[in-house]
Order: structure tokens, then C-alpha cells, then sequence
């Protein structure tokens, strides 16, 4: 059983019918939904899309990025991506990544939630809720894939999430491209920092810009909300422009984003955000998801056949993402001052050599190369 049907959710379902696996997914949400999310999928994401059989039918759809502009301050550096990934709204994609598993086998449950109950050498038990009725399922195997929000697991005890101090949290919202024309360029991610955090916005097939942020708490609370404090964001890195529509816009949010806890027990393995999380600043959430999703279900079999042995998953969970969430979490810890960014995207400009080491942290995976320089 597969609780989630995000990314890396429906990838593990996929995976996991593609080798011989009977696999339900139960989701709460019906489809399609839209999440708080970059919208970004780095090329690494896009193979996992082509090992799925997906990635031409997901560009169709998408719009493909080829360019990345940090700003901070007055100051801005722009960078071409020379291998391309996509931007795409998690209202579709999510659509697409779940039809795909269904056919490849799975059996979906849209609408329902589901609750452990306990963990048992012959099974997991689950309460499985729909409308008003509900039913107990034994699953042999269950992978959860609910989302840093996510309410399968108990938040204690061997499951328990521990967050990271100073912490952020995430907002996003989804601008009509009449308010927001020149926020970003097409096929351009647009990255703002400021005193209280940073946004990125990229414009989606339909014209809409897709907006997520990452907030500090306690200056948001001071600043009176999401909408003032992105308001603040927007000033300080020269999008005055779009101030007030940003701070008028509805925004939806995430708990705090920084966090880790147990991938694995005897029946149960954990992928994507519900795993852990540190602020993908680059844009790889969810090219993270779908890798795990792909992974994780020759260990479901595995366990099946009785040949698994404990701690396997955990340690390729950690290969899986060690490293580039290390370099995460330092461009994170690096954006918390926007005024020395600011002084070393001035020098990175006036020195190219410098330019190619800031543009290779901040934009990863994405196998890049440094553009003339720009003023915001």
C-alpha cells in the first residue's frame, strides 16, 4: 500500500506494479489539486520522468527553463542552463503521475485518509476512511509518501520529526499572467532575497506564474502576515513593482520545511518530503520524490520475499539525497543574509571566475553556465 500520491508516491506505486507488486494508493485529495510547490523539475527529475515512460508526455504540458536569475538587493546575476528541466504545475503533473500508476496497475482510493494503527510481524493495520464510512486494511508492506503535513505516522515516539532550529516555512501562490507580466521571464527561474527569506517564480504552459517562498517565522509574524512580508521581500530585491499584487494574492502554507525523522521500521518505508526535508532552494523537492519513489520498491519486494535487511532503505535514502542537501541546506544558511549575497553576486559579476563557482551552488543540478551580468 502506498499512502500519497504525489510524486514520489505515484512513483513507488508505478515502480512498485512494474515489478510484479499488487499496490493501492490512498489519497486524500481528489485530483486535481495544487500544492505549494517551485513547480521545478531539474533534469535529474526529467530521468526519472524517462525511466517512467513520462517525460515527453509531462513536456507537452510544461515549460521548459533555461535560465536562472538570483537577485538580491540591487543586485541580480543571471545564469543559462544548459540542460534543460521543466516548470509544471503540481496540479498536473500530480494528475499525470497518478494516472500513469493506475494503469500500470495500481488501484487508486482518491478521496480517503488513512491512519495507522499498529505494526505487527504478519502486517501493518490501517484505518482507511472514506466520507462517512470506514474500514481496517491489512497491508503486507506500506511505503508513506504523505508530505511534510502528512498525519499517517505518529509525530512521536520512533516516528517523531525533528526540526531544525531558525527553520523556515513555505507559502505559494499562482499568479494570472495579467498581474504579473514581467515578475519573470518565460522559461526563466526567478529567485528574490530579502531580510525575511526569499521566492521563486516561474511561469507556467498557461501563462500563470507559479510563486513559492520560504519564510522566517518570526519576521513574518512581525511584518503581519505572508502577504506584508513578501510585500517586504519584493522591495528589497528590486520587484517593487509588484508589491502590492504579491501582497494581495491568496497564499496557502507549509509547516516548517527544515526537518528529518526515521525512513523505515519492520513493514513500513517513508519517501519524499514525509521523509525529511531541507529547502530546495535549486528546485529539486521534487525530483527528489520521484528518485526515492523509483528506489524504494525493490526494498517493498524485497521485504516481501523475506530478503530484506533492516537499514538498506535508510542508507540508500541518504545517498539518494545527502548530497545535494547538504548543499541545500549551506545556500540556505547563505540566504539568510542578504546583504553579504548581495556583495558576492557584485563581485561575481565583476569577476568571472567567481561567477561560475556562486552560479554552480546556487543553481546544482542543473548543469549550467554563467550569462553576461545584470542589475535587478
Amino acid at each position: 500500500m502506498v499512502i500519497g500520491a504525489g510524486p514520489a508516491g505515484s512513483a513507488a506505486a508505478y515502480a512498485c506494479c512494474a515489478i510484479g507488486l499488487r499496490t493501492l494508493i490512498v489519497e486524500r485529495a481528489t485530483f486535481p489539486r495544487d500544492k505549494v510547490c517551485g513547480g521545478c523539475l531539474s533534469p535529474s527529475g526529467m530521468a526519472s520522468l524517462a525511466e517512467m515512460g513520462l517525460a515527453q508526455s509531462v513536456r507537452r504540458v510544461a515549460s521548459p527553463i533555461h535560465s536562472f536569475t538570483l537577485a538580491a538587493g540591487n543586485q541580480s546575476l543571471a545564469v543559462r542552463l544548459d540542460h534543460q528541466g521543466i516548470a509544471v504545475g503540481r496540479d498536473v503533473l500530480d494528475s499525470l503521475l497518478l494516472e500513469h500508476a493506475v494503469a500500470r496497475g495500481a488501484i487508486a482510493c482518491r478521496g480517503a485518509s488513512a491512519t495507522l494503527i499498529d505494526e505487527a510481524p504478519d502486517g501493518c493495520r490501517l484505518n482507511v476512511s472514506e466520507g462517512s464510512s470506514s474500514a481496517v486494511v491489512t497491508a503486507d508492506v506500506v511505503v508513506v509518501a504523505d508530505g511534510l503535513a502528512g498525519t499517517f505516522l505518529p509525530r512521536e515516539g520512533h516516528w517523531k520529526m525533528r526540526t531544525a532550529r531558525r527553520s523556515h516555512f513555505g507559502v505559494g501562490t499562482r499568479l494570472v499572467e495579467h498581474s504579473s507580466r514581467s515578475l519573470c521571464d518565460p522559461g526563466e527561474i526567478s529567485m528574490r532575497c530579502g531580510g525575511v527569506g526569499y521566492f521563486g517564480a516561474v511561469r507556467l504552459s498557461d501563462g500563470s506564474i507559479d510563486i513559492a517562498a520560504a519564510l522566517s517565522p518570526e519576521e513574518t509574524r512581525r511584518l503581519g502576515g505572508p502577504g506584508r512580508a513578501i510585500r517586504q521581500l519584493a522591495c528589497e530585491s528590486g520587484a517593487s513593482a509588484h508589491a502590492e499584487t504579491l501582497e494581495r494574492a491568496r497564499w496557502r502554507g507549509t509547516p516548517l520545511l527544515t526537518r528529518r525523522r526515521n525512513v523505515e521500521s519492520d513493514r513500513i518505508f517513508v519517501v519524499g518530503d514525509a521523509a525529511g526535508y531541507v529547502e530546495p532552494f535549486t528546485g529539486e523537492g521534487m525530483s527528489w520524490g520521484l528518485a526515492a519513489g523509483l528506489a524504494v520498491a525493490r526494498h517493498a519486494r524485497a521485504r516481501l520475499q523475506r530478503t530484506y535487511n533492516p537499514g538498506e532503505w535508510t542508507l540508500e535514502w541518504a545517498q539518494l539525497a545527502q548530497r545535494r542537501r547538504l548543499a541545500c541546506k549551506a545556500t540556505a544558511i547563505a540566504l539568510r543574509s542578504p546583504t553579504i549575497l548581495a556583495a558576492s553576486i557584485m563581485l561575481a559579476n565583476a569577476v568571472p571566475s567567481i561567477a561560475g563557482v556562486l552560479s554552480r551552488a546556487i543553481s546544482g543540478p542543473w548543469s549550467l553556465r554563467a550569462s553576461e551580468p545584470t542589475r535587478a
